[in-house]
């Protein structure tokens, strides 16, 4: 990607903007800082506007509720009122407004998988864990595209969250938290919208909830639910059908509290979400204006997942007992159109096919008294057994079927089980009335068993997989300061880590070596400074962070030497570093009136030259190459009104603007094949042709 000489120098600037304001962190650190002046005559204001800083509060620490201000990370919270204020509806409506946080939509079943970039950090391989861990009610997965309803809490930390979170939080963490059931009022709330889409019918969302108290303080039940209508905006212009992605989704959540004593709590939650669109949310771009180019115009495109939660709350002495445990089952299945599959079938559908099931178990001790050394320690377990299949099947077209009607052309997948366990831990220290600093630490053993098979016209290759497993560890170390009343400047020293796995296709049948057979862990570690203030009576905050991070032996996706399939591998380390600016006030201009402004800058580059094949003359990554999908600038600006109507009615007017720099999502060796016929050589890095596979690249779609 070129750069003129203007934009060179743009980035250049906010690069030392970044790290002037590390600079200013640092010497906040060592050097003591007056305290801000103030009106005696604002002491009562002070009494009535201190609850905006404190109001979000957040538990994603694991150590109860605390106020995300007052927590030393760069931590984006967001309660149900902001939630409300947003209209957050999709991932993407809500994860905008955290700086240094972006989505990417990956296309299936309804709108997308959208999944979460920190700090631009991408998920660049496609069999690997995200980048980022999302956790529902203590859950490590809930499914995709999940829609936000009846939360009373988002917390979105950024940076390595490891020591508490385990291998999935290499690049940050989210963590949603639902409505707990209140066992002292009944209550309800029923909300209808109206959505229209540009170019498309129009949609709806109705969503609600009661609260329902059984036993006054000691049992209650709570209900939500939500369906969404999404009307299609994308047009198949070959049989003139318009708005073929369509798609509809119900979900429900019950929770139940049984509040056994004084100091033990019970709280059991059950999910479900069910979506069936009639097609994905993919287009072809050569058509443009949100076309395809089929004819036919209704494929699978179904998900349903449940998900039980038990949550185990006690206080033990002086000691806070917490044990949570998560029953997790998904079924997926989407399909997509091929013409001249395999350079032999004239139209045939891409069917993949998911089965998931887990459970999740952590238990977990934390002091709760108000000494001077507070701690927590844990216990974490996980087992996820996955069973996912692509098959390519051919659909009889006019002139009658090749081989034959719904007759299997192509078959990859089969079984795969992840098993983690670990144990974790965080203790702090105050040093004096100003200093703290914490250690913490996780030791975990995982293993991955994968049994996947390959099948082709009836003959199966035996892609059997096999184990591969680790234990290793890593700390933290974390530095916090108080300056004045109100603000914290921290430094921190981090570290994420991923497992490795198996790539499903891989021998001389794909042209890849059995050296490909499996990719090794990543690991990254984080060097961050921060700085978190509250300004003009605790109606303004600003948060500031600066950071720098090493990405070792980073898995990325690369295509084989015959540009057909896709695949993960081990490519050079990775160093990335950037800078995150937060502003928001509420009831600063005046009472009601609240204002929000975010700015990420974030730049990365691979340290060295990766050579993945043994062929390649040239770096398949070069030294100095970027990540996909990862913006270097992005920013977004929030503005609205708050007011009453009345003793149970309120209502708000917000305008809202985000945006993210352009970003490719194309495969870092893509140049090699296409567009191209691959048994013709072109590519010097070429060494073979499987004359069967001419025509799997032929169509080129890519998601929303």
């Amino acid at each position: 990607m070129e750069h003129d000489g203007s934009r060179q120098d743009f980035l250049k600037t906010w690069r030392l903007v970044g790290w002037a304001l590390a600079s200013l962190m640092c010497l906040a650190l060592v050097l003591p800082l007056p305290a801000r002046s103030q009106d005696p005559d604002d002491e009562e204001a002070d009494d009535d506007k201190a609850t905006f800083a404190e109001s979000v509060t957040v538990t994603a620490t694991k150590r109860g509720e605390v106020s995300a201000q007052e927590i030393p990370l760069a931590i984006t919270a967001f309660d149900s009122e902001r939630l409300d204020r947003l209209d957050a509806v999709d991932f993407d409506e809500m994860i905008v407004q955290s700086p240094g946080t972006n989505f990417v939509d990956n296309g299936g079943p309804g709108r997308g998988f959208s999944l979460a970039s920190m700090r631009g950090l991408s998920p660049v391989a496609d069999n690997t864990v995200s980048v980022v861990g999302q956790y529902l009610d203590g859950a490590p997965r809930f499914g995709n595209n999940y829609r936000l309803f009846d939360l009373g809490e988002v917390s979105v930390l950024r940076g390595p969250q490891g020591t508490l979170w385990g291998s999935q939080a290499v690049g940050g963490l989210i963590s949603f938290t639902s409505n707990r059931p209140n066992s002292s009022a009944l209550g309800g709330r029923l909300l209808g919208e109206m959505v229209s889409t540009s170019g498309a019918d129009e949609g709806f969302r109705l969503t609600g909830h009661i609260n329902v108290p059984l036993r006054t303080d000691r049992v209650a039940l709570r209900v939500a639910a939500q369906t969404v209508d999404d009307a299609g905006y994308v047009d198949n212009i070959s049989t003139g059908a318009g708005g073929v992605n369509d798609s509809q989704e119900t979900a429900l959540r019950g929770s139940l509290l049984f509040q056994a004593s004084d100091s033990v709590g019970i709280t059991v939650i059950h999910h479900r979400s069910d979506i069936e669109a009639d097609y994905p949310s993919s287009f072809e771009p050569a058509l443009g204006d949100l076309r395809i180019d089929l004819p036919f115009d209704q494929l699978p495109a179904d998900q349903d997942f449940q998900l039980t939660n038990l949550i185990v709350d006690a206080t033990v002495g002086q000691f806070a007992l917490n044990y949570t445990a998560s029953q997790y089952d998904l079924d997926r299945v989407f399909a997509d159109g091929l013409v001249n599959a395999f350079g032999f079938i004239p139209l045939a559908r891409d069917l993949n096919i998911s089965d998931e099931e887990s459970w999740t178990h952590e238990v977990r001790l934390a002091s709760t008294s108000g000494s001077r050394v507070t701690w927590i320690a844990g216990l974490y377990w996980d087992d996820l057994d996955q069973n996912s299949l692509i098959e390519t099947r051919e659909i009889a077209g006019p002139g009658g079927p090749a081989i034959g009607d719904d007759a299997l052309i192509f078959g990859i997948g089969g079984p795969q089980t992840f098993e983690e366990a670990a144990v974790f831990g965080e203790v702090s220290f105050s040093l004096g009335q100003k200093w703290e600093l914490l250690l913490g630490g996780r030791y975990f053993d995982w293993e991955v068993t994968n049994d996947q098979d390959t099948v082709f016209l009836g003959a199966s290759f035996g892609q059997e997989t096999g184990t591969v497993g680790d234990d290793d560890s890593f700390y933290k170390v974390h530095v916090t300061r108080s300056v004045g009343d109100d603000d914290i400047v921290y430094a921190t020293r981090s570290e994420g880590f991923r497992v490795g796995g198996f790539n499903p296709f891989v021998g001389p049948a794909w042209n890849s070596s059995f050296d490909f057979l499996k990719f090794d862990p990543d690991r990254l570690i984080n060097y961050e400074i921060g700085y978190k203030s509250t300004w003009a009576s605790n109606r303004v905050i600003l948060n500031l962070a600066a950071y720098t991070m090493d990405w070792e032996d980073v898995q990325t996706v690369v295509f084989d030497t015959i540009g057909v399939f896709a695949f993960t591998a081990n490519a050079s380390d990775l160093e990335a570093d950037g800078f995150e600016v937060e502003l928001s006030t509420q009831d600063l201009i005046a009472d009601g009136v609240f204002a929000g402004f975010s700015y990420t800058y974030s730049d990365n580059e691979f340290t060295k030259d990766a050579f993945i094949f043994e062929s390649d003359r040239e770096p398949l990554i070069a030294r100095g190459d970027k990540l996909r999908r990862t913006p270097e600038n992005a920013w977004s600006v929030d503005f609205g009104y708050s007011f009453s109507l009345g003793q149970s009615w309120a209502g708000y007017a917000r305008a809202n603007y985000w945006h993210k720099d352009r970003t490719t999502t194309e495969g870092f060796n893509k140049e090699l094949w296409h567009g191209a016929d691959p048994c013709t050589g072109r590519s010097q890095r070429f060494a073979g042709c499987v004359p069967w596979a001419l025509g799997a690249a032929t169509r080129h779609r890519q998601p929303r």
